[in-house]
């Protein structure tokens, strides 16, 4: 009777350490991998080629980040899997275990969805086209014709604070369209997250008229995920780790290496 209280014992001991290692590994969609939503363009951040529904050769901030995070957690695969912008803030079930689609933490889009702490900060950047005299001012944005992405900040940040004689214009789906309105000179001045305009500037030199400056709005960029995602407290942790010994300060030099944009003000 001794020996079979101590096998039990030994056995019960047994199932709660398979328990706890099951529970200590990340719940990703998909045991050993991590499946990440990304969208294009987003230069500096997600650098490659579109091809279905994810991206060959790819590089950047945020892939890198990504490879970096399932290191962390010992998540041997990661998959990309390419989510369009406009639909991140559905409150459907995600294919993906975190998105890295630059944004911005909102306490609007925190009822939807859920956010990983921040890994990235970011103002507003005024993107104008060729020929345009470089507004120096918050101000001289006013008598423009601005232009934003659909559901985007940039776009909150014109029609409630700089509130301009003219209706801004509204591209949907992905900031292409907002860009080759720039290009075209159908807008005079995109506003759009300050590393994004940057890159999409350095990116194709001589089709802008350049980045005229940032207005401070203190921005932070989170991971977007299910709200209420059991993976959060994981991913918390990683990019906290990220931070802490340097990578997201070496990320950040080696993918955006921006230089100092001014403050419009």
């Amino acid at each position: 009777m001794k020996w079979t209280v101590i096998a039990a014992a030994l056995g019960a001991s047994a199932v709660v350490a398979v328990t706890a290692s099951a529970q200590s590994a990340p719940p990703t969609k998909e045991p050993g991998k991590l499946i990440v939503g990304f969208d294009l363009p987003a230069p500096g951040f997600w650098n490659g080629r579109a091809s279905g529904t994810t991206l060959k050769n790819p590089s950047g901030f945020e892939y890198e980040l990504s490879l970096a995070i399932a290191k962390q957690l010992k998540i041997p695969k990661v998959e990309l899997l390419r989510s369009p912008f406009g639909g991140l803030f559905s409150p459907a079930p995600k294919k993906y275990d975190f998105a890295f689609e630059e944004v911005t933490i909102t306490a609007a889009r925190k009822k939807v969805v859920g956010f990983s702490t921040p890994y990235f900060d970011a103002n507003q950047g005024v993107l104008i086209r060729k020929g345009l005299a470089k507004p120096t001012r918050i101000a001289d944005l006013k008598s423009l014709q601005t232009c934003a992405q659909k559901d985007t900040t940039g776009l909150s940040y014109i029609q409630h604070k700089l509130r301009p004689a003219k209706k801004p214009l509204v591209y949907s789906a992905s900031s292409t369209a907002a860009f080759d309105a720039v290009e075209a000179g159908r807008c005079d001045a995109l506003i759009l997250d300050v590393p994004i305009v940057v890159s999409q500037s350095n990116k194709k030199k001589g089709a802008y008229g350049g980045v005229a400056g940032q207005i401070v709005t203190n921005e932070f960029y989170g991971a977007v995920m299910e709200k209420g995602s059991t993976f959060k407290p994981f991913l918390d942790k990683a990019i906290g780790t990220l931070r802490a010994n340097g990578t997201l300060t070496r990320l950040t030099k080696k993918w955006l290496p921006f230089t100092r944009v001014p403050v419009l003000k």
